[in-house]
């Protein structure tokens, strides 16, 4: 699924308004960058089936300020209310008209990055996209200041703006624009380790200004990287579907991880760890097996050296049993499943109040017709009789007994 990103103008977003777009297959490679008059960018757009949107602030249009929240504050309904209150002495402009938007996720402590912006200007660009039938996934800022902490990085950007070449300085204490000039870079001084990015139309000035190399970075390939970083300020409403969109941005995410050059690497773990796995389960059963087969060897080795008359042994267990049952017959012992047996160890157990209509054996099992026993009785039998080895079974006036174990 492509997705086209656009690079917002500073004024109001008209028919004729040129636009700087890009429009990636994966949302990591750049595949088209150009520019065109919104009137005819819908329809390049499509031709190159992108169906969602991701539009760029520029730098001059948000503003970023840092507020500590009170505990809380961050699940709370009025949570716009309370941003409000923190930065209106901060804001040269009426706090009504602004759209706000709070960094995401939240620093477990310590102050959060606020981005402010004119909310009217916002909603008129917003609505002509959707109105083109677009859907909004993310509203990006174009360059956003550092991650606060100790270890917040710096950097430096050469800019060609509509309002000329400027110095765009990111650090802990937000974004700073300078024109470029050696003035404004004196009032910066940037450290010799702080990376310094130019656009092409200014780089050779910059680099002049600079006095060292620095690094090329096109306005297309700055809007990529914000497109695809944390920050998301469509917040409060201000973009219609917020659950469809966060379902799309999912879904751009699986897409970037199945497909993306700089996921490769953990694609390939997975898929070595899949397969190790697999691996691990086969030698598993693999043991397994192998001791099944081993005690399966050792019961048949003790059942031929117990019974050397037995050729083939097909079921150890039953030909053992059968073989037990049959020494026991020749020697005339009793068996636990004989009717004597059985009816000795029920009458030594049982009380009955009457003589039983019938006795019938067959095949291991007794059955004694004609009890009328009540229902506690029926269980305390049971329970006797299943210490002494037996199962009982009643259906009706007739009480079924077979030594437990016995099929």
């Amino acid at each position: 699924m492509a997705i086209l990103i656009i690079t917002l103008p500073a004024q109001a977003l008209k028919s004729a308004t040129q636009l700087d777009y890009v429009i990636s297959r994966d949302g990591t490679a750049l595949d088209t960058q150009s520019s065109a008059p919104w009137s005819l960018l819908p329809a390049s757009a499509r031709a190159a089936q992108a169906t969602q949107v991701v539009l760029v602030l520029p730098v001059e249009r948000v503003s970023w300020h840092q507020v500590q929240l009170p505990p809380g504050a961050a699940r709370s309904a009025r949570l716009r209310a309370v941003l409000e209150g923190l930065v209106e002495d901060q804001l040269l402009d009426d706090v009504a008209d602004l759209h706000l938007a709070l960094q995401q996720p939240l620093p477990a402590q310590g102050p959060a990055w606020l981005a402010a912006c004119d909310k009217a200007w916002l909603l008129d660009c917003v609505r002509e996209v959707e109105q083109a039938g677009f859907d909004i996934s993310a509203l990006v800022p174009e360059l956003a200041p550092p991650a606060l902490g100790a270890a917040a990085p710096v950097q430096l950007y050469a800019l060609d703006s509509p309002q000329g070449p400027q110095w765009v300085h990111s650090s802990a204490a937000g974004l700073t624009r300078w024109p470029l000039q050696a003035a404004a870079l004196a009032a910066i001084k940037p450290a010799e380790d702080v990376p310094v990015w130019a656009e092409p139309a200014v780089a050779a000035q910059a680099e002049a200004l600079l006095g060292r190399p620095l690094f090329l970075q096109t306005s297309a390939q700055r809007a990529l990287l914000a497109s695809q970083g944390a920050w998301d300020l469509a917040q409060f409403g201000i973009v219609a579907s917020r659950g469809g969109r966060s379902f799309r941005r999912m879904a751009q995410g699986l897409q970037q991880f199945s497909s993306a050059a700089r996921w490769r690497p953990v694609r390939w773990g997975l898929w070595a760890l899949l397969l190790v796995q697999v691996l691990g389960l086969n030698l598993y059963a693999y043991q397994q097996q192998a001791a099944v087969s081993q005690e399966r060897r050792a019961m048949q080795a003790a059942f031929t050296s117990t019974f050397p008359k037995v050729q083939a042994v097909v079921d150890a267990p039953v030909q053992m049993q059968r073989e037990v049952d049959q020494l026991r017959q020749r020697s005339g012992q009793l068996a636990q499943d004989d009717a004597e047996v059985m009816l000795s160890a029920l009458m030594q157990t049982a009380n009955f109040p009457a003589a039983p209509a019938a006795i019938h054996y067959q095949d291991g099992e007794l059955k004694i017709e004609g009890l009328q026993l009540p229902a506690s009785a029926l269980a305390e039998l049971t329970r006797a009789m299943q210490a002494r080895g037996y199962q009982l079974q009643a259906q009706g006036t007739t009480l079924s007994m077979r030594a437990r174990g016995a099929p």
